[in-house]
């Protein structure tokens, strides 16, 4: 039983970012415990809309409450390492493990969470999953 509980707290695998990705230039400034802590956006796993509120999932495993919308967060990070894929989800394609993506609209993170695309989205969506994996190899 311990043996399984210490294999789910691994790290998480290296991201694999395009090489003309500029790491460690970003930081979400976040409200936490009375300060303000700064948090490399790199790290980020996904973010998750809960109406006014947004849950940041970082690499480390952690969890922050931010109240900030998903659509405040999407307009400020950079488009070519988060993309929307539902109305409650956004996700770091670094993150993104690539023979996941499956025909029952949902991508596999590298946690192990996995996360439903929308329908209407799904055809737009795959194509820039494609394209950023493109990327990968160039």
């Amino acid at each position: 039983m311990e043996a399984n509980l210490f294999a789910t707290l691994q790290p998480l695998a290296t991201p694999q970012y395009p090489a003309t990705y500029q790491r460690g230039t970003q930081r979400i400034a976040l409200p936490y415990l009375n300060r303000t802590i700064f948090i490399a956006v790199d790290d980020v796993l996904c973010l998750q809309g809960e109406g006014n509120y947004t849950f940041l999932y970082t690499r480390d495993r952690k969890r922050y409450l931010v109240s900030k919308t998903l659509k405040e967060f999407e307009k400020t990070l950079s488009g070519d390492m988060f993309l929307r894929i539902h109305k409650s989800y956004i996700v770091n394609l670094a993150y993104v493990q690539r023979s996941v993506f499956n025909k029952e609209r949902t991508v596999r993170l590298a946690d192990g969470r996995e996360v439903a695309i929308s329908r209407r989205r799904m055809k737009d969506i795959s194509q820039q999953l494609v394209q950023y994996w493109q990327r990968l190899l160039n």
